[in-house]
């Protein structure tokens, strides 16, 4: 199978959606917001697709708008027929190909402790682009309400 990696349109809010919908584990949100993520965030977005452009996994993200040279990854989901080939990386290295990341010198998300799966992603890819891994507080049961995991952020810091 081949995969296309690309940044995303407008087109793709809705399979955006249904990947979030079927990961089991992302926070759901609203269709509105996929679908405004997909097109006013395209470049720093990124949809995988088959031959058939069948959306097979998506990554959300955008550049910090107080620090530019910070991109922060919201959210990443790969649809189950997908999983372990290692498309997670593979999209999050699409963007290390786009001319606009030569000006990042930090990528941010916030992982929950207890998803070891995307911890180690975010260690893998850290140490494919030679940065450092940072924890630090952010979110906490007290913004997220009890039935939620602590979310801190998770800071790549970029050689320079």
């Amino acid at each position: 199978m081949n995969i296309t990696i690309r940044p995303t349109t407008l087109s793709d809010g809705q399979a955006i959606t249904k990947l979030v919908k079927a990961s089991g584990t992302l926070d759901v949100n609203s269709d509105y917001l996929y679908f405004l993520l997909a097109e006013h965030f395209s470049q720093t977005c990124a949809i995988a697709v088959d031959d058939q452009g069948q959306a097979l996994g998506f990554v959300t993200a955008y550049r910090l708008p107080e620090q530019p040279t910070t991109l922060f990854i919201w959210q990443i989901a790969v649809a189950e027929r997908a999983r372990g080939h290692g498309l997670a990386k593979q999209m999050l290295k699409h963007f290390t190909k786009q001319a606009w990341f030569s000006t990042v010198n930090q990528v941010v998300c916030t992982i929950s402790p207890n998803n070891i799966a995307s911890n180690a992603l975010f260690k893998s890819f850290a140490s494919e682009l030679g940065g450092q891994v940072r924890i630090k507080p952010f979110l906490a049961s007290t913004h997220l309400g009890k039935s939620h995991d602590d979310e801190p952020y998770v800071m790549i810091d970029l050689p320079t």
